[in-house]
């Protein structure tokens, strides 16, 4: 068997560091000129897989305590100390520069013989989805079980649409609270969350929980308080509760962000430039954040008491008499023998929005 090297790793770290650190940072793939051809068209992939040869690993256990967990087997880690020590890891391409490759989140050391590359493609090199059509939430279940909150707080983003320090916050109380109440979350009523605040936070809380309005497992109390309430009902002794202990660190530690925030999102008055920098510093505060224990920014209450909403009941249909659209019996107007939807009905009603819950009338 014959492994040849296509080029070298040029990176800051000299050493090994933890892989976590590693991948926070950029380095540099040179290929060897003999390669070059081989890079054709490599722009077009925005990620690789990097295979590389752990030249400074000598020996291995099959059974050792890894770096993360308890005690197990070699091929259950991702341990340099293996019998053919082989890297894989997936980075980010940013730039080729001739046969150089720029590459982000490469954790390998500088120096470190490079012997493939492969372009990431989704449909190739994601898992089976049998698992996930059995399991929805199989993928944020595994990254829950291993902590990876970093991950989470990418995926958080999908749903949010930017990152955010409320939104790293609202993550980082779901899946402790998770780790300690469920585990895992079928959807079906049995883990809520009572959240007090409609902010960022509380986006953060539905995606990692899996907690939404629509499996009526979101209760919200319009109390205007950076907190949210967690409990199982099958343990309602044990609900957790965690409030934002310190709602001034951003200002405190993050001025220029929080100098920002005022003008382009309290005022509505920043330019283009301002908003893209505001959502740069935000993104390095909600990954700052992400890895930090929750215990650092929430006051955490244990086996709280609270009141929760027995499961949701199914409700009658009706139909407007006017504009024939089907609604809950329960949310119909009734005039003179007439059942009538509240917009034909010109009724007042109640509105969720960045006022928190508002009553409305149809004329308004």
């Amino acid at each position: 068997m014959e492994i040849k090297k296509i080029g070298e790793v040029k990176s800051k770290y000299k050493e090994p560091v933890g892989p976590d650190e590693m991948r926070k940072s950029k380095s540099v793939i040179e290929i060897e000129a003999e390669y070059i051809d081989g890079l054709d068209k490599i722009d077009d992939y925005e990620y690789l897989q990097i295979l590389f040869y752990f030249h400074k690993s000598e020996g291995f256990d099959l059974i050792s305590r890894r770096r993360k967990g308890p005690e197990r087997g070699l091929f259950t880690s991702r341990s340099p100390r293996r019998p053919s020590p082989i890297g894989l890891t997936t980075v980010e391409l940013l730039k080729r520069e001739g046969t150089s490759l720029h590459v982000y989140g490469l954790d390998a050391v500088d120096g470190t013989p490079v012997i493939d590359i492969k372009p990431y493609t989704s449909f190739m090199d994601q898992p089976s989805l049998s698992l996930q059509k059995k399991t929805p939430r199989y993928k944020i279940n595994k990254m829950l079980k291993y902590q990876n909150m970093h991950d989470l707080l990418l995926k958080a983003g999908e749903l949010h649409g930017h990152y955010c320090p409320y939104l790293a916050l609202g993550v980082l109380a779901a899946a402790d609270a998770l780790s300690s109440l469920a585990g895992e979350n079928d959807g079906m009523e049995d883990l809520l969350a009572v959240v007090e605040t409609n902010s960022c936070f509380s986006d953060g809380v539905q995606y990692t929980a899996g907690i939404t309005f629509g499996n009526n497992a979101l209760i919200y109390r319009d109390f205007g308080k950076t907190a949210v309430t967690f409990i199982n009902r099958e343990k309602a002794d044990k609900g957790i509760r965690y409030y934002l202990k310190d709602s001034d660190f951003i200002s405190r530690e993050y001025p220029e962000a929080d100098e920002l925030f005022k003008k382009v999102v309290a005022e509505r008055k920043g330019n283009e430039e301002e908003k893209e920098k505001l959502k740069k510093l935000w993104q390095e505060i909600a990954f700052d954040i992400i890895e930090e224990s929750p215990d650092k920014y929430f006051k955490i209450e244990e086996n709280i008491d609270i009141d929760i909403p027995d499961y949701a009941p199914i409700f009658k249909d009706e139909y407007c008499s006017q504009c024939g659209e089907k609604l809950m019996a329960v949310k119909a107007v009734k005039e003179d023998n007439n059942i009538l939807c509240r917009s034909c009905a010109r009724s007042s009603y109640y509105q969720l929005d960045g006022r928190g819950i508002v009553e409305k009338n149809i004329n308004n």
